[in-house]
């Protein structure tokens, strides 16, 4: 969902240090063919590899050394993207270091696919903490509904805000500088979480809201920091105890409440210390001469803008989620049950959103030409949005069905089902317009569904039409997936 910001002076930054480093010579010499010459096949990149192989002389020490020969010959990161599929040229010379020097890649479609199975799984991590909620309901005098809402709030807008800023460093080439943004960003997120957590606990005079403010939090950014860096293995490793504990609490019935919060909270904060450690250890030089906040404004010269209005988008989606919920946890907890499938789905909708964009890119050399491009593109869109309000849908019929089983089901929680199954596909559209950098017609469609909102599900379908009116002039762009 970011856009690739540039990359100022890079090589320069990293020239010095070559300067004085034990590495090889790199002169052009002949195309005549070398002995050992890797083959080409139909793969550009096996191209590039080979050329590269007759045209220097000794090996390569890293990509690095590559990235530079790259750039000295012209290759710049819309060429990396347009002409072999990568990111930028840093992370093209990676995948060419990696041939030349015999280490092959995993096969593309087998990345992809672990790749995919990681982003399906995410919906389940997103929803781990709600393992507290028996227990802290439990132990609450009434629901804490202002501490829930806040607390969703402010880690939902800090960690969007936090990843998009951090995926500017690592555009940028500087993923050290990335993983120590992560770590900063949230430190700072926690201490605005206790301070909200106290003040909403001074203004109601719930004790619970100190805790379950900044515990959520907490979790909140871990799991962004974990989840930037891949690691998801260690989120659900770290945060089992927390869920056998919130699990043994609703089957054993007769638990004291903390019993249940006390490993919750332990396991949330090994995971968040857990996070800041890896945040911190990323590996690679950092580049000479500027500090952390230097090098952020290096990298965001020209883009608070954009910035400004992620943060403001993300905040409008949250608060159009969050808000309606507010009125009905007072007296219908179950409500939030209704919200599972939604939650559940993101990673789902998180899959889509990614293939769509795959797939379009790979229809830019298709012989339809540009209509049977933007007719295509729709009819993919269309189809994603079904599949993710499909995928919501049958996870809310079972908890329609298990509430009704249990004689809990009521208009409020039925209502909230059907609008959260609309929203998973207006999700899928929000990450689409956002990867087109449309965030302010984005924020147009967020702002007007929230003000107009008179049911929630009124206005999440509202939401989607106008969000398909809002990619109507970028949809079938070309230039957008390049």
């Amino acid at each position: 969902m970011t856009a690739v910001g540039a990359r100022p002076g890079s090589m320069a930054l990293a020239a010095r240090g070559w300067a004085a480093a034990a590495t090889v010579a790199l002169p052009i010499v002949s195309l005549a063919p070398r002995p050992g010459r890797p083959g080409t096949g139909a793969d550009p990149v096996d191209a590039l590899a080979a050329e590269l192989h007759d045209r220097a002389v000794g090996g390569f020490v890293d990509g690095l050394q590559v990235a530079a020969l790259l750039e000295a010959q012209g290759v710049t990161d819309r060429d990396a993207r347009v002409g072999y599929g990568y990111a930028d040229v840093f992370a093209l010379a990676g995948a060419v270091h990696r041939r030349l020097s015999g280490r092959e890649e995993p096969p593309a479609r087998r990345r992809a696919r672990r790749h995919g199975w990681r982003e399906l799984l995410h919906g389940g991590l997103y929803l781990l903490p709600s393992v507290l909620f028996p227990a802290v309901i439990t132990a609450a005098p009434r629901p804490p509904v202002l501490a829930i809402v806040a607390a969703g709030l402010l880690g939902w807008v800090w960690s969007g805000g936090l990843t998009w800023l951090a995926h500017q460093h690592v555009n940028a080439g500087d993923e050290p500088a990335a993983g120590r943004l992560l770590a900063r960003g949230s430190v700072l997120g926690v201490a605005a979480a206790g301070a909200l957590g106290a003040a909403i606990t001074a203004v109601s005079g719930d004790p619970i809201a100190a805790v379950l403010v900044p515990a959520v939090t907490v979790y909140q950014l871990a799991a962004t920091v974990l989840l930037f860096f891949r690691d998801e293995a260690w989120l659900v490793t770290l945060m089992a105890p927390a869920v056998v504990a919130g699990g043994g609490f609703v089957l054993a019935g007769d638990w004291p409440p903390v019993a249940a919060i006390v490993p919750a909270v332990v396991s949330i904060a090994v995971t968040f210390g857990v996070a800041l450690s890896r945040a911190l250890q990323v590996p690679g030089a950092a580049g000479p001469g500027a500090s952390g906040s230097g090098r952020l404004r290096t990298v965001m010269r020209g883009r608070w803008g954009t910035f400004a209005l992620v943060v403001l988008s993300t905040a409008l989606l949250a608060a159009l989620v969050l808000l309606p919920q507010a009125p009905l946890l007072a007296h219908h907890f179950d409500v939030l049950l209704a919200t599972v499938p939604l939650v559940v789905s993101m990673g789902f909708v998180e899959w889509r959103a990614r293939r769509f964009g795959e797939r379009a890119r790979e229809l830019l050399h298709d012989p339809w030409g540009p209509p049977g491009f933007r007719w295509r593109l729709w009819w993919w869109l269309a189809l994603d949005v079904g599949a993710c309000a499909l995928v919501a849908g049958a996870g809310a019929a079972v908890v329609l069905a298990a509430l009704g089983e249990a004689g809990r089901l009521t208009p409020a929680v039925a209502a909230m089902a059907a609008a959260s199954v609309l929203l998973a596909g207006a999700v899928l559209l929000v990450f689409v317009l956002a990867a087109h950098g449309g965030y302010l017609r984005l924020c147009v469609a967020l702002a007007a569904a929230l003000v107009a909102h008179t049911a929630f599900l009124g206005s999440v379908a509202l939401l989607l039409g106008l969000l398909v009116a809002a990619l109507l002039p970028s949809l079938g762009r070309v230039r957008q997936y390049r």
